[in-house]
């Protein structure tokens, strides 16, 4: 049934079916189509990979037991089917509504191994775990546990392509490759949708994007991060792309001033409540930014709140790309598709049903 959904699914991205945003064609495929997570038949242990940090890892055995150090490949195995597989998550995961939704029996049974700048290996090594996957802050960590005869990969998913690596990565060691491929198709199909609406607009149509960083608007997406990549993807020219580097960058208010966004976006991965620790309000009563054109203009958006961070490297972040665009191109894609691909996307690799409609139009 898998690979018979599997080819389905690439007919509906061929031919398009279905209407998507701006009249163009969008693929939607039916909720609750993917089988349960299982082995892969081409899956043959002893395996060896080289994981997102160059590292060459060998696992002598499909993994049953895994350690995630972080949300965003925390989030990853759920999408693929694994949570039964993860016996320890990153801390402070009762804060996350994802889990609430999809895996709330993770909350109470997976153990606390801290974070990505703090991971603590006591409580990993307590867990008992046969794979780790580790984010690249706490990429030391995996020598170590490499030592100690447990096999550990890294990840680094900035930027859509290493998104898909590292799903794929994932699926690979744990034997379930059908399970990845299936989420990219949907990813392909959703990408193909959006270029569709946005390859009529004339490069003086993109707009200038102002990503602020979760905790600070004094801090922005260089081009190197996944969310330079999303607003590229959703028809804007990134502000920070004169910056290096993969991660939130500190600016200047003249720097603020010399990129004169048109729009600014403010995202809400920063905490426990699901909001961010500051508002648009807070931004546009900012007498130093009095003078760049999103202010001006009262375009500076929250990104919505109550369920994950859109704007992150996780399974979900395509919804951010098409809630981006139906934000700086409303008049390509409404807000209700987004909405509607949204409410797919849960039930299909999520497994629940979205509760409530915080997307009807962007929150000023």
């Amino acid at each position: 049934m898998k690979r018979f959904f599997s080819i389905l699914l690439l007919f509906a991205v061929i031919l398009t079916q279905a209407t998507g945003c701006a009249g163009q064609s969008g693929a939607d495929i039916q909720p609750h189509a993917l089988a349960q997570e299982s082995p892969s038949p081409a899956a043959q242990f002893p395996m060896t990979v080289t994981d997102q940090a160059g590292n060459t890892v060998t696992l002598e055995y499909q993994p049953q037991r895994i350690v995630s150090g972080y949300y965003i490949s925390s989030s990853a195995c759920i999408a693929l089917g694994l949570k039964d597989r993860l016996v320890g998550i990153e801390e402070k995961s009762e804060a996350r509504p994802i889990y609430q939704q999809a895996a709330p029996e993770l909350i109470e049974s997976a153990a606390n191994v801290g974070s990505a700048k703090a991971f603590d290996l006591e409580a990993c090594l307590a867990a008992e775990p046969d794979l780790v996957i580790l984010p690249g802050k706490a990429k030391d960590y995996a020598a170590t546990l490499g030592e100690l005869g447990i096999p550990a990969i890294v990840v680094n998913p900035e930027g859509h392509q290493k998104l898909v690596e590292m799903l794929r990565l994932i699926a690979q060691v744990t034997g379930i490759e059908e399970r990845a491929e299936e989420l990219v198709s949907y990813y392909d199909a959703v990408i193909t949708e959006i270029d569709a609406a946005t390859q009529a607009l004339d490069g003086d149509a993109n707009p200038v994007v102002y990503f602020c960083s979760p905790s600070s608007y004094m801090a922005t997406a260089p081009r190197g991060m996944y969310q330079a990549d999303l607003i590229r993807t959703a028809g804007g020219i990134n502000a920070g792309d004169s910056l290096d580097g993969d991660s939130w960058t500190e600016v200047s208010y003249e720097q603020i001033l010399a990129m004169n966004p048109d729009v600014i976006i403010i995202p809400t991965n920063n905490m426990a409540n699901g909001q961010p620790d500051y508002h648009a309000e807070d931004l546009m009563a900012d007498p130093n930014l009095a003078d760049v054109a999103a202010v001006q203009s009262g375009a500076v958006y929250n990104m919505p709140a109550g369920l994950e961070a859109w704007d992150s490297p996780v399974p979900s972040g395509v919804l951010g790309m098409l809630w981006l665009l139906s934000t700086l191109h409303p008049e390509l894609c409404g807000m209700e598709r987004v909405a509607e691909k949204a409410t797919e996307f849960y039930d299909t690799f999520y497994g629940f049903i979205l509760e409530h409609d915080f997307l009807v139009e962007p929150v000023m």
